[in-house]
């Protein structure tokens, strides 16, 4: 695990950043001896990633899964941001990229959790890539997308370009062809949607239309709101309604050291909120990762958005 291309390194989290932010790297680093070990598990049952994430046995993986989402929609804090300006998608996968060459080079992960997380943590790689794209507008939720549609895609290339024998060849940089195969699926899927579409009811389109608009709505919210009143709207966005406790065993990261009430009066503050002008809605007020990764996007100005 000590290698340059070690699975923790490929967090996006730098060390300057990490001593900054006081978050424990050894902590961190036993926490991924877990996922490893159930990375391996999920390997040797024949699992694919998606599968896995779900699994009952393999609640690690699911917790990893959850995480890397919502640490995608966090506010970074006043004193990170200037150091977190430079660690975009490109720069911080240096070890993303190490990872994959060993992957494409050698055989699959069988016998050893280390390979296992490195394929685990490809996979997530591409995940949040896609999401980035699919969140920067509503075009993919608009035709039924959803986040699930999104891990299943990822888990298709993946799984495909790992045993790809050219993907070895030393001029190729297996992470950077994933991100391009992933585009291209998520594209076609987007539009094989579109044509679907086309022979249904104008009520179905619109309500795509309205579930697309609340769920970009909902990202624009500081994270612990934006998790409490997706669940608090499951009825109006197509999913089931979880119970509080259940919710914040899910999301940690969103809802860790709140109390019942706590999150009861933020899910009633934020309903009153949202049926007022955008201006008084519980926003992020500085930039979260998805706001410096969209950035990155082609075509787009390389400036970091404003919250």
């Amino acid at each position: 695990m000590d290698s340059p291309a070690a699975p923790h390194l490929a967090l996006p989290i730098p060390a300057h950043i990490a001593r900054r932010a006081a978050i424990d790297l050894g902590e961190l680093r036993e926490d991924l001896e877990e996922v490893s070990q159930q990375a391996h598990q999920a390997h040797t049952l024949g699992l694919s990633f998606t599968e896995a994430i779900r699994d009952p046995r393999l609640p690690a993986l699911g917790a990893m899964h959850r995480a890397l989402r919502d640490a995608l929609l966090m506010e970074i804090p006043g004193e990170l941001l200037p150091l977190m300006e430079g660690a975009r998608m490109d720069q911080v996968g240096a070890a993303l990229q190490a990872m994959s060459r060993e992957l494409a080079d050698g055989p699959s992960a069988e016998g050893s959790p280390e390979r296992a997380l490195a394929g685990f943590m490809v996979f997530e790689a591409v995940r949040l890539r896609l999401l980035v794209s699919a969140w920067d507008s509503e075009d993919f939720e608009r035709v039924g997308g959803t986040e699930d549609d999104v891990d299943h895609i990822a888990d298709r290339v993946v799984t495909a370009l790992l045993h790809d024998p050219e993907l070895a060849h030393e001029e190729i940089r297996p992470l950077r062809v994933m991100f391009a195969a992933a585009s291209v699926f998520l594209a076609s899927d987007a539009e094989a949607r579109a044509r679907a579409l086309i022979h249904v009811g104008e009520d179905l389109r619109e309500e795509l239309r309205m579930q697309a608009r609340l769920r970009r709505a909902l990202r624009s919210l500081r994270l612990p709101e934006a998790v409490l009143l997706e669940n608090a709207l499951a009825p109006l966005l197509g999913t089931d309604r979880l119970d509080l406790s259940r919710l914040q065993s899910a999301h940690p990261l969103a809802l860790d050291g709140l109390s019942r009430q706590a999150m009861d009066q933020r899910v009633s503050r934020g309903r009153r909120a949202l049926r007022r002008a955008p201006a008084h809605w519980p926003v992020r007020r500085r930039p979260a990762l998805f706001d410096l990764l969209r950035a990155d996007l082609p075509g787009r100005d390389a400036k970091t958005p404003s919250a």
